[in-house]
């Protein structure tokens, strides 16, 4: 999701606080130029080439079958990968593309869903999230894209319908008679990976009721902060009742990761104006240091750390050494927060964690992190000396088990690659994305589309029958922003 910093649901707004977070980036020489336009049109081809399969087999649906060429609708059928990918189209020049998709969203209905069910944090991300993405890096010149956000809002704000505020996480539209009420084993993510939607969808449209509504989930969430079983963090399911975080299983990967991403961004769409979300991502990241990230144990001894996941079942929490490729949108957000607070050391922190995720990347034989691996931490104290034959990546050699070998065309480490890009200015980082981009590109690339793999630890991987809408709407728009001009979707004017 894009949001420029012009703009604030406040009445009395009177400019707000404006965040330098990129690099001032000189004049580039013509050999990188023509490179780094080289490596943009691959992946502007490879995005056309991904949407022109949605657009011939599933079009108006959720997402396209990439082998089969089939359709299918998990997100209430409302057309996830068109409304997901709108901001991507518009940023890529594909003009034509854009206008023959707006059309067809004058025919989605948010009122009423295909489905009796809504997944509430996933239809807040994919559809509000794309919609109001689109209406600002488009300047507002399309009304179409805010109505219907506001049309999705008015519906999605009935879920928050519930005695405290805190929204279900799925919403049965259809049973009108039947009270809205907390429950047990909430992911946490779902209700706290919200705001920036809320928020932005309320500076654009005046309704304060927005804002509002998601600052309730918010204040239970920093009420929550301090007393959970690991002070700073929450654990990763909750009660929505009373609310209760008595749980003692602790990640920044799967059922959290959106939860901490959206802290410092919060704080920046609102231009600074409320200290609260900076102060609980300020919590939260003292907490995370001292428990979450670590440094692995690898061949040549690689200078770099990983997040890994927490069980506080004891009165000491401990850590297993579990890395989730859901977790490497972490390298980004410390980045990200070390310009809020211009940290240097926290900067060199993000570097660590963004380059375990590369390092993960270039450790497999495809040149594709998987999904979930295990792998041995570094002793407290003393030397951590690899100790066995030095060997060259690729060979999954520091892996101690791989959990999940799958790769699911997910944005996360391209992400951090790319705001580690902007932030630094440091053409290392388009180097390494470069290499990214191509492993997957070899892999994933069907006839019709690009299709998620089984088993990156193989040199020639096998495929699956889907492409998820993230794929068009994040994953190829940060590799094609990782080599644009710095000044397309600037960091300085825009939250993603």
């Amino acid at each position: 999701m894009f949001s420029p910093l012009h703009s604030t649901y406040h009445d009395d707004y009177d400019g707000g606080r404006t965040f330098h977070v990129q690099h001032t980036f000189k004049k580039e020489n013509p050999a990188a130029r023509r490179i780094r336009l080289d490596r943009k049109e691959h992946v502007r081809m490879a995005f056309i080439h991904a949407w022109n399969g949605y657009k011939e087999h599933a079009w108006l649906h959720d997402e396209v079958m990439p082998l089969s060429g089939g359709s299918k609708d998990p997100f209430d059928g409302w057309a996830a990968t068109l409304v997901d990918s709108l901001d991507s189209l518009y940023i890529l020049g594909l003009q034509k593309e854009f206008e023959h998709a707006l059309a067809a969203l004058e025919s989605i209905d948010f009122s009423k869903p295909n489905a009796e069910r809504v997944p509430v944090f996933e239809i807040t991300i994919r559809y509000l999230g794309g919609l109001l993405g689109a209406f600002d890096v488009s300047d507002g010149k399309y009304p179409v894209l805010l109505q219907k956000a506001d049309q999705l809002g008015e519906f999605l704000i009935n879920a928050f319908n519930t005695p405290n505020g805190i929204p279900v996480p799925y919403f049965w539209w259809q049973r009108e008679n039947e009270r809205l009420d907390g429950e047990a084993g909430v992911v946490i993510a779902q209700i706290g990976s919200l705001s920036l939607e809320f928020t932005r969808l309320a500076q654009l449209t005046g309704k304060r009721k927005y804002f509002d509504a998601i600052s309730k989930v918010t204040d239970h969430l920093d009420h929550a902060q301090n007393n959970t079983r690991i002070p700073g963090l929450w654990p990763s399911q909750i009660d929505t009742k009373a609310p209760s975080f008595e749980g003692s299983a602790f990640t920044l990967g799967a059922y959290a990761d959106s939860l901490y991403e959206y802290l410092p961004k919060e704080h920046i769409l609102l231009g600074g104006q409320t200290n609260q979300y900076l102060r609980m991502y300020r919590n939260a990241l003292a907490a995370a240091t001292k428990h979450h990230f670590f440094q692995p144990k690898t061949p040549g001894n690689q200078d770099i750390l990983f997040p890994g996941s927490l069980d506080a079942q004891n009165e000491a929490p401990s850590l297993r050494t579990e890395v989730q490729h859901l977790a490497c949108f972490v390298g980004g957000m410390v980045g990200l927060g070390s310009r809020i607070t211009h940290s240097i050391s926290e900067l060199k922190t993000a570097i660590k964690l963004t380059e375990s995720c590369v390092w993960a990347y270039q450790n497999t034989a495809s040149g594709i992190m998987p999904e979930i691996f295990y792998i041995d931490q570094c002793p407290a104290e003393g030397s951590c000396d690899w100790g066995h034959e030095n060997v060259e990546p690729g060979h999954q050699h520091g892996f101690t088990s791989v959990a999940d070998a799958s790769y699911q065309l997910r944005p996360e480490a391209i992400e951090s690659v790319f705001v580690l890009y902007r932030i630094t200015g440091d053409p290392v980082w388009q180097d390494k994305g470069w290499d990214m981009f191509q492993a997957i590109i070899k892999y994933t690339t069907t006839a019709i589309a690009n299709a998620r793999l089984d088993d990156v630890t193989s040199s020639n991987p096998l495929q699956a029958d889907s492409m998820e809408s993230f794929w068009l709407a994040e994953t190829l728009k940060y590799f094609f922003l990782l080599f644009s001009e710095p000044d397309l979707v600037s960091l300085d004017d825009y939250v993603l």
